[in-house]
C-alpha cells in the first residue's frame, strides 16, 4: 500500500510541483530540495539532501548566505543556467526573530521571454509603417483604387491646414470640390496606372511638389495610391535661409581675418610727420558721414591700413569689413563676386545662387582696392550702386537694397584715365567725394626713425632675437627713396632680422641700394658739374610734386614758385604738362 505519512504526501506535492523549491537550514545545509529544482539546476535531489550549500550550490550559496545572515529577502533574482532564464526568489524562515532556515523558490521564465520578445516584435512591427508615415517631414496622402482617402499624415494636414477627419473617407473628387486643393495627382495615377508628378496650388497661397505612385498587386491590380508632396514655399524659405547662414559665414570669416589685420593697423599707425597727422585727422572726420571716400596714394603707403581707420570709427564698425582687391579678380567674374549671381545665371554658376561682396558687406565697410582696375561694365554698376544705394544680381531681375559703407583706393592716375576713356568720368566724381592722399615715404622722412623701431620691435619678438640698427644703418634708411613706402621698409627690417648674423645691424648688412641709391652718385665726369647735378635734382623734384599733389597749381604751391615759372622748367626738362 501506498505510504499514506504526512512526510510522503508532503514530499510527493513538493516533487509534482512545477516551481523549484530549496530548503536550507540555519546552518546552510539543503534540507529540501524537490524534483523541479534538481531539473533547473541539473543536480538531482539524490546527491543534494543533508549537503551543504556552499559545497553543491557554489553559484547561489553567496546570495543564500546573505538572507541567512541578514534575514532580507531577495525577491526576482534573474540567473542563466544552460541557456535558460531562472527566476530564483529566496525567503528568511523566521523564529522568534531569528533566521532559522532559508526557502528559495526557481521558476523557468524562459518560454514566457520568448513570447515577450516575440510579442514586442510584432508590436514594433505595427508600429513602424505608422511611425514612418507620421515622422515624415513630407505630406503624404494614402488614397485606395477607387480614389478615396484612407490615409492623412500629420505633415500633409499642416501643410494644407487641414484635419484629417475632414477628407478621410471622401473620394478625391470630393477633396478638389471642396477646394481643398485645386487638382488631384490621384486621380491621374488611377488613370494613367503609372507614376505622376505635378504642383497644386492652395488656397492660402502655398505652392506645393506632389507625386503620386501605384501600390500594384501581385495580380498586376493596383491596390492603392500613395502621394508623397513637399511644400515649395517652405523649401525656398531654407534656401533663403541657407544662402542667408553662408553670407553669415563669410561675414565671420571676414570678422576673424579683420581681427587679424588689426594688429597690422595698430602696428602701422605709427606717425611723426605733420602731413600725416594730417591725413588721419581727415580720416577719422570722414568716418563720421556716409560720404564715399578715395584714397590715393603710392602702392605700399596704407591705404588699406586707413580704410581700416576709417571702418573702425564708423558707425558701421560693428558690421564687417570686406576688402575687394579688383586687380586681383578675373575680368570674367569680377561682376559677379561683387554683385552675386542669381542660379543658372551663366555656366559654372552655382545651382542656389550667391550673394556679392556688396550684400556680404551689408551693415560694414566694403574697400574698393585698387578701383581703377574696375572693368567698365562694372563701372556703371558700382556707380549705380552708389548713387541709388541698390543692386541686381547677374542673372536677376529683383533688386536688393543695400546699405553699406563705400572706400575706394587707388594708385592710379585716375584724371588721366578719365581723359584717356579708361575710367568713367561720372564715377570718378561720385567716387571722389571725400579724397584723402597719403604722402610716399620718402615725403615724410620723420616718420621713418620711428617706424624702424616699431617694425624692429615686432620682428624681434616674432624671431626671438635682439638685434639693432646703428645710427649709419638708420642714417641709410632714411636717406633711401622707398618706391615701396612703409611695405618696404617693413619688408627690409624683417630681413634684416632674419639674415644678418649679429646683434648689430650695419651699413653693410643693407642691401645695395640702400646702401647707395644710384641717383645719389656722381654719374662720369658730367656728375660732378655742379649745374648739372642741380638740374637733375630740380627735375625729380619737378616730377615728384607733379605727381604727388595732381595738378600745376598745386605744386607749384608747394614748391614756392609760380605756376608760370613751373610750366616753363617743366617743358624744359620734359616732364608731362599737368593743368
Amino acid at each position: 500500500m501506498p505510504d499514506k505519512s504526512p512526510e510522503m504526501r508532503l514530499e510527493r506535492v513538493l516533487d509534482a510541483a512545477a516551481t523549484g523549491l530549496v530548503v536550507l537550514d540555519a546552518q546552510g545545509v539543503i534540507e529540501v530540495y524537490n524534483q523541479a529544482a534538481g531539473e533547473l539546476l541539473g543536480r538531482e535531489p539524490d546527491t543534494m539532501l543533508g549537503r551543504a550549500a556552499a559545497e553543491v550550490l557554489p553559484d547561489n550559496w553567496p546570495e543564500l548566505r546573505r538572507v541567512l545572515q541578514t534575514g532580507e529577502p531577495q525577491i526576482g533574482h534573474k540567473l542563466e543556467i544552460s541557456g535558460n532564464t531562472i527566476v530564483a526568489n529566496r525567503r528568511p524562515i523566521m523564529q522568534e526573530d531569528q533566521v532559522v532556515g532559508v526557502v528559495c523558490t526557481l521558476q523557468d521564465i524562459s518560454d514566457y521571454e520568448k513570447l515577450v520578445t516575440e510579442l514586442d516584435c510584432y508590436k514594433r512591427l505595427v508600429r513602424l509603417p505608422n511611425a514612418i508615415i507620421e515622422s515624415s517631414f513630407d505630406g503624404l496622402w494614402i488614397c485606395d483604387a477607387e480614389g478615396k482617402v484612407i490615409r492623412v499624415n500629420q505633415a500633409s494636414q499642416r501643410i494644407n491646414r487641414i484635419k484629417a477627419e475632414e477628407v478621410v473617407g471622401k473620394s478625391m473628387q470630393e477633396v478638389v470640390a471642396s477646394g481643398v486643393v485645386d487638382r488631384s495627382v490621384s486621380l491621374e495615377v488611377l488613370k494613367r496606372r503609372e507614376p505622376v508628378t505635378m504642383t497644386q496650388r492652395l488656397p492660402h497661397g502655398k505652392e506645393i511638389l506632389v507625386t503620386g505612385n501605384p501600390v500594384m498587386e501581385p495580380d498586376g491590380r493596383l491596390s492603392m495610391v500613395v502621394v508623397n508632396e513637399r511644400d515649395i514655399t517652405e523649401l525656398n524659405r531654407l534656401q533663403r535661409e541657407l544662402e542667408e547662414t553662408k553670407a553669415l559665414n563669410s561675414a565671420y570669416r571676414s570678422q576673424i581675418e579683420s581681427l587679424y589685420h588689426e594688429r597690422d593697423f595698430l602696428r602701422q599707425v605709427v606717425i611723426r610727420s605733420e602731413a600725416m597727422q594730417r591725413v588721419l585727422s581727415t580720416a577719422v572726420k570722414v568716418a563720421e558721414v556716409d560720404s564715399t571716400v578715395l584714397i590715393r596714394g603710392e602702392s605700399g603707403v596704407g591705404k588699406g591700413m586707413f580704410a581700416r581707420v576709417i571702418h573702425k570709427a564708423s558707425r558701421t564698425k560693428d558690421g564687417d569689413f570686406i576688402r575687394v582687391d579688383c586687380g586681383a579678380i578675373p575680368e570674367a567674374l569680377i561682376e559677379s563676386e561683387l554683385f552675386g549671381h542669381e542660379q543658372g545665371a551663366f555656366t559654372g554658376a552655382r545651382s542656389k545662387g550667391k550673394p556679392g561682396l556688396f550684400e556680404l558687406a551689408e551693415g560694414g565697410t566694403l574697400l574698393l582696392d585698387e578701383v581703377g582696375e574696375l572693368p567698365l561694365n562694372v563701372q556703371v554698376k558700382v556707380l549705380r550702386f552708389l548713387e541709388e544705394g541698390e543692386l541686381v544680381r547677374v542673372g536677376g531681375t529683383q533688386a536688393r537694397r543695400i546699405e553699406t559703407q563705400v572706400v575706394a583706393a587707388t594708385h592710379r592716375d585716375l584724371e588721366a584715365m578719365v581723359e584717356q576713356g579708361t575710367f568713367r568720368g561720372d564715377l570718378f566724381f561720385r567716387l571722389n567725394v571725400v579724397p584723402i592722399t597719403i604722402p610716399p615715404l620718402r615725403q615724410r622722412v620723420e616718420d621713418i626713425p620711428s617706424l624702424i623701431r616699431f617694425f624692429l620691435g615686432e620682428f624681434n619678438r616674432k624671431c626671438r632675437t635682439n638685434k639693432v640698427l646703428t645710427p649709419a644703418a638708420v642714417d641709410c634708411l632714411c636717406n633711401y627713396h622707398f618706391p615701396g613706402n612703409v611695405r618696404e621698409l617693413s619688408n627690409i627690417l624683417e630681413r634684416l632680422v632674419v639674415l644678418t648674423p649679429g646683434e648689430r645691424i650695419d651699413v653693410p648688412d643693407l642691401p645695395a641700394p640702400v646702401q647707395a641709391p644710384p641717383e645719389s652718385r656722381p654719374q662720369g665726369e658730367e656728375g660732378w658739374c655742379l649745374s648739372s647735378a642741380v638740374a637733375e635734382v630740380e627735375r625729380r623734384l619737378i616730377a615728384q610734386a607733379l605727381d604727388n599733389f595732381g595738378s600745376q597749381r598745386k605744386a607749384a604751391s608747394r614748391l614756392g614758385v609760380n605756376q608760370s615759372t613751373l610750366a616753363r622748367k617743366a617743358k624744359r626738362y620734359g616732364i608731362k604738362s599737368m593743368q
